[in-house]
């Protein structure tokens, strides 16, 4: 056969015995479900006939066509043209294959010849195929057009200021005069249209967008923009075992909480909370919850994820349980509960979305210098590359937090919030305290249940098996990042000063022990000293060259209740504003309370604040009735007492060394801290 034709995407001449050799590989070239033609049966008989054509002149080259055609009814240059249908490129990007053999199957867009009248001449639809037949008329245009819906679609970069987003309608003007500058003429399509061709633009708007954004290459695009290959960006870790990926997240509760707070006269006052957060810490091989913690208020900081993390790897801290008939079930629990060899296992790889917490400074110091681990950041409304952790939270609701009274349900349209609503019967909502007891149960209680990504068996059975295996390596943290370590701060540098006493100034109080009370020559030297986020009564000092000074104790009205140096800082913010009084007498953190009290009567966010001091101080007590000398003695923690307040008239006399014959008398510490 002499012959040659075209055929290859209209590229590519070819003779019958030069064919290529997946033409004759039928099982692997695109198929077609022959049952789709069960209810016509000339189309079947007709696509058959089509394929045993396409097979006899690709597999059986010893056929002549006369033969195939007398076999097949088909003529050679249907034959042919069967041969040119099955090359042609597909809108999946492979070639049509055996789907171009089914009888009548339009394989090739419709392509406008005629010009396109103006409107006021149309009759019905009679611009189809117009707006393609621009876009081949102008290349450049076209390209203009993929690039603009491009940077439309594209995230903001650093530093970059621009329109985001940008209209389709000033789009579609940029559009027209392009048009123009192309030579477009006021008579041509789109000008001679009413609407000036807006809905074809509109459509091919969305069209392109669909095209660009199939299998997240919007985000890859940005990341080749940026520097990254983007290839290696979407080879995540294999969560293989267990703590190889964590999951970390905060969720708002859906639940209306009350705080009771007793007042002077012996009786008890109610009062609502406006937000409650959930922050939970998930292995994602197991599907085990490592650890959580409730943070009250508007929104969580970086000192609550501090909490989470803790909680996820130090040993779980049992939550009392007072409610009747709550207990958690048998085969229920946290991991380094139920195996006490966990206790201070680091994770490889921790997964979290890009809120401002997360990404905090002190968060990032703690995850790869503490616990040194990977940080995987998500990517902004992208729920599902954190599914795992995602759907812990919808559980989490489904299980128990949808079915309380004072539900307000995931949305305003949720059926739960009209069940649930209790008006403003405030004493039929679940109090700060027993929300701890319940969430503390139904997390533990999931821990125990059957999961169908584990065939059937439970998280924590699936924590045993992958940690008990021989060839599995502990990762505990060494002692030095254990227990407290990571509600520290970096180290603040200050300067002791006083002439009678000396003394630190430390976020608007005094700090001195009767060590540094003693060493009147250390005025002016400069020290280290860190501490802890939740209670700042104390923190720990070092000099210069990292010798260790000892534990540092605040003024006398700062010392007594455990508080935040979020909540000093709010209290003196408010003291000098001359909204909140107190005298040196006085504690702060009880006039704060107080006042916000009487704010929390009309105002649900100061009950909040209210919460926030209760749990802060529930969570030190916690600490130092169970935790007490947690991290060891220090080498000069006999010699560090509670500082006094500063003397009227004398200076204190130098201590003396006590005779050998006198024994030390022992004391009790309230805490020491080891770095």
């Amino acid at each position: 056969m002499n012959t040659k034709h075209q055929f290859l995407f209209g590229a590519t001449s070819f003779t019958r015995g030069s064919l290529p050799d997946f033409l004759r590989d039928f099982q692997n070239l695109p198929g077609v479900d022959e049952s789709a033609f069960s209810s016509n049966t000339d189309a079947l008989n007709s696509y058959r006939q089509n394929l045993e054509a396409f097979q006899l002149f690709v597999s059986e080259p010893h056929v002549s066509l006369r033969a195939i055609e007398k076999r097949t009814n088909l003529h050679t240059k249907q034959i042919y043209r069967l041969i040119e249908r099955v090359m042609i490129k597909a809108p999946d990007g492979r070639i049509q294959g055996l789907r171009a053999l089914i009888p009548y199957k339009h394989i090739k867009e419709y392509e406008r010849v005629a010009a396109v009248p103006a409107s006021s001449l149309l009759v019905g639809s009679a611009a189809a195929g117009a707006f393609t037949q621009l876009l081949k008329r102008f290349d450049d245009v076209e390209k203009w057009l993929r690039k603009a819906v491009k940077e439309r679609n594209r995230p903001l970069r650093e530093g970059e200021f621009r329109e985001v987003n940008k209209s389709i309608r000033s789009m579609h003007s940029q559009f027209l005069r392009r048009c123009k500058a192309e030579g477009l003429q006021s008579g041509e399509y789109p000008l001679n249209q009413d609407m000036l061709g807006y809905r074809a633009f509109q459509a091919a708007v969305l069209r392109i967008t669909r095209e660009q954004s199939g299998g997240h290459r919007l985000a890859d695009d940005h990341l080749q923009e940026s520097g990254g290959t983007g290839e290696a960006t979407r080879q995540w870790p294999v969560a293989d075992t267990a703590f190889r990926i964590v999951q970390f997240d905060g969720h708002k509760i859906d639940v209306r909480i009350t705080l009771v707070v007793p007042d002077p006269f012996g009786m008890e006052t109610i009062i609502e909370i406006r937000r409650v957060w959930i922050l939970v810490v998930k292995d994602v091989a197991s599907r085990a919850t490592l650890g959580y913690h409730l943070a009250v208020g508007p929104e969580y900081n970086k000192d609550d994820v501090a909490e989470a993390l803790q909680a996820a790897i130090a040993p779980h801290k049992k939550v009392k349980l007072t409610i009747p008939g709550l207990a958690i079930k048998e085969g229920g629990g946290f991991p380094n509960e139920v195996m006490p060899e966990l206790a201070y296992h680091r994770w490889n790889w921790f997964q979290f979305d890009s809120a401002k917490s997360h990404l905090a400074h002190d968060t990032l110091h703690r995850l790869t210098q503490v616990v040194d681990c990977w940080a995987i950041s998500g990517r902004l409304g992208e729920p599902n590359d954190r599914a795992i952790i995602e759907r812990f939270f919808g559980l989490l609701e489904e299980c128990g937090l949808h079915q309380v009274p004072g539900s307000v349900g995931s949305g305003p349209s949720d059926k739960v919030r009209t069940l649930a609503d209790v008006g403003q019967n405030l004493s039929m909502l679940m109090k700060l305290d027993e929300l701890e007891q319940v969430a503390e149960v139904l997390i533990a209680d999931l821990n125990g249940e059957s999961h169908s990504g584990l065939g059937g068996r439970t998280p924590l059975e699936a924590m045993r098996y992958m940690t008990s295996k021989p060839e599995y390596l502990m990762q505990k943290l060494p002692l030095s990042r254990q227990h407290q370590l990571f509600l520290l701060k970096e180290a603040v540098i200050v300067t002791v000063r006083g002439k009678k006493l000396p003394h630190i100034n430390f976020e608007g109080v005094r700090y001195t022990s009767d060590i540094l009370a003693c060493r009147p020559e250390l005025v002016g030297r400069i020290l280290r000293i860190y501490f802890m986020a939740r209670d700042v009564r104390s923190v720990h000092a070092f000099f210069e060259d990292g010798a260790e000074l000892g534990i540092l104790q605040a003024s006398r009205q700062w010392r007594t209740i455990p508080h935040s140096i979020r909540l000093r800082k709010e209290i003196l913010r408010l003291h000098r504003l001359k909204k909140l009084k107190y005298s040196e007498s006085d504690s702060p953190i009880e006039a704060y309370v107080k006042y916000k009290l009487e704010e929390a009567k009309q105002s649900k966010r100061a009950g909040n604040s209210v919460a926030s001091v209760y749990s802060g101080v529930k969570a030190a007590e916690h600490d130092a009735r169970t935790h007490a000398n947690i991290l060891g003695k220090s080498p000069l923690a006999e010699g560090d007492l509670p500082a006094a307040d500063p003397p009227e008239t004398a200076s204190p006399e130098p201590r003396r060394r006590p005779p050998k014959q006198v024994a030390p008398i022992p004391l009790k510490l309230r805490k020491t801290i080891l770095f």
